[in-house]
């Protein structure tokens, strides 16, 4: 069992640097892609395809939360070490299938009116925006169909691939971004058109890939009633889990629109967007450590399923403070460079209580990563999910009576930390744990480490002038001693050794090196 789990440990290691690659590598292709794109089709045609095509990306949350949700199955399988991923396979096609006609005949309809009567858009454009539409929806239908393939390539921890597919993807997003420009025709169309190609050949990468290095993906006539009953049951209630966030993004937003107008908004998509970034390469150590969990659960081992959900909540929560904290403190310097001196007003102090809520939602990931492991989902979507909506009502009411734009987002701050409390419990009603213990072996050494480091980049932002020169020693200082304090307050013992193992193993390679 040790030999497995040290295997494990570093599939985990090697997983987590293909997707923090990837993570960056996209980052940085999307930021300059989008600018080329802006140029290439202008003000008018950006926005078009922007609006058109947002109205379809409403719906792409199906994306993650089905990926999610089938990835469950497979490794549950793969746990068991049973052979019954060709039924999980089968079913899950059906269910992908059915779902893009539900999705793909309600936006025809429902999506085409709204098109019709509501979009406000230019009569000679019109054709183009109708055509973009058209080519949405079709890339919204591949990416349906793409799931059962991109979650089997998850489970089966063959990250490099996955890592690729998404780096070929921002790449081939921006050598059609220089095509548009050199395009003598209607740019939008031919945008529209080639962005739907790039969709449909990732579908084709990801089935050639699981089709040709998983051959338990063969298709049946019959299907397990059964199992299509269980992942139905397991798939709406994480879809509902997911529109519920979607909910509550938006639902803030329109709060925040009621009563303070569109530059509060611009302030807060300023905000996630920064958060966002950040907080996604935290998320990679989820990503890269789930799978496991999962078969460690189904595998009945509770221990290992436990210390991997610890590892996660420490190590994410520490990689995210250890990017945050320098651009927490030159905020205003940053955001000002970034956006050539044309900062909304409340933008400094949205990312700040953003950074909070991005903190919450790492501990939270970790703890529902083991509860979609048990597949009893009711309880906890349902309650947390319902618990997190009250935010909306709440911070309607704080703007009501005259309160700051920044007591909405206090509000999102207040209910997801009670959302994720409650879900502890729910927790330890699926595996016996201690709430105790998880305080002492995650709240409590992030605690420390906030405190014991925060204040050596603070005292040197204090002491030098506001300036690229600040900025750089700031993140060099806390890079280095948030690193160095984290070794011994932040990582546990076993964490620690395997570092130790890891290096002492990387040093002898190299001495042997000719």
């Amino acid at each position: 069992m040790s030999d497995n789990n040290e295997a494990g440990n570093k599939r985990i290691a090697k997983n987590s640097v293909f997707l923090t690659i990837r993570l960056v590598v996209i980052l940085g292709i999307t930021l300059y892609t989008t600018s080329v794109v802006l140029d290439a089709l202008g003000v008018v045609d950006y926005g078009i395809y922007n609006v058109v095509c947002g109205f379809v990306a409403m719906f792409s949350f199906l994306n993650t939360s089905m990926t999610n949700a089938i990835q469950r199955f497979f490794n549950y399988e793969i746990g068991k070490q049973e052979s019954s991923i060709t039924s999980v396979y089968n079913t899950a096609l059906r269910i992908q299938l059915l779902l893009a006609l539900i999705i793909i005949v309600a936006i025809e309809t429902g999506g085409l009116w709204y098109l019709y009567h509501k979009m406000n858009i230019p009569p000679e454009r019109f054709h183009a925006a109708f055509v973009v539409f058209q080519c949405a929806l079709i890339s919204l239908f591949f990416l349906i169909i793409q799931v059962p393939y991109s979650a089997i390539i998850i489970a089966r921890e063959r990250m490099d691939y996955y890592a690729l597919v998404g780096i070929l993807d921002a790449v081939l997003k921006l050598c059609i971004a220089f095509a548009v420009a050199r395009y003598g025709a209607d740019r939008l169309i031919f945008y529209g058109v080639l962005s739907s190609g790039i969709t449909l050949l990732n579908f084709l990468f990801f089935l050639s890939y699981a089709k040709w290095h998983f051959p338990e993906l063969r298709l049946r006539r019959s299907m397990n009633r059964q199992l299509f009953v269980s992942m139905t049951s397991f798939s709406g209630w994480n879809l509902f889990g997911s529109f519920s966030g979607v909910v509550k993004e938006q639902g803030i937003d329109l709060v925040l629109n009621l009563f303070f107008g569109p530059i509060v908004n611009a302030a807060r998509g300023i905000a996630n967007q920064i958060n966002g970034g950040l907080k996604s390469m935290a998320f990679n150590l989820s990503i890269a450590i789930r799978p496991q969990v999962i078969q460690s659960y189904a595998a009945g081992n509770i221990d290992r399923t436990m210390q991997l959900t610890y590892s996660i909540s420490r190590l994410s929560c520490g990689v995210l403070y250890l990017m945050e904290l320098p651009i927490l403190l030159e905020c205003d310097f940053l955001l000002h460079i970034w956006l050539r001196g044309n900062v909304p007003e409340h933008t400094a102090t949205f990312v700040f209580i953003i950074a909070a809520i991005s903190f919450i939602d790492c501990l939270n990931a970790a703890v529902s990563g083991v509860i979609h492991a048990s597949g009893r989902m009711k309880v906890y979507q349902t309650v947390s999910s319902t618990i997190s909506l009250m935010c909306i009502p709440s911070a309607y009411l704080l703007m009501q009576w005259g309160f700051d734009a920044e007591w909405a987002l206090v509000m999102v701050l207040l209910f997801a930390s009670l959302s994720h409390t409650v879900s502890l419990f729910i927790l330890r009603g699926i595996v016996p744990y201690s709430i105790l213990g998880y305080v002492r072996e995650i709240v409590l050494p992030f605690l420390t480490l906030v405190l014991l480091t925060f204040w050596l980049p603070t005292g040197i932002r204090l002491l030098m002038e506001p300036g690229w020169w600040r900025t750089i020693c700031v993140g060099i200082c806390t890079v280095l001693f948030v690193s160095l304090m984290a070794y011994p307050i932040l990582l546990s013992t076993q964490e620690r050794n395997l570092l130790k193992e890891f290096l002492h193993k990387k040093t002898c390679k190299s001495q042997t090196l000719p």
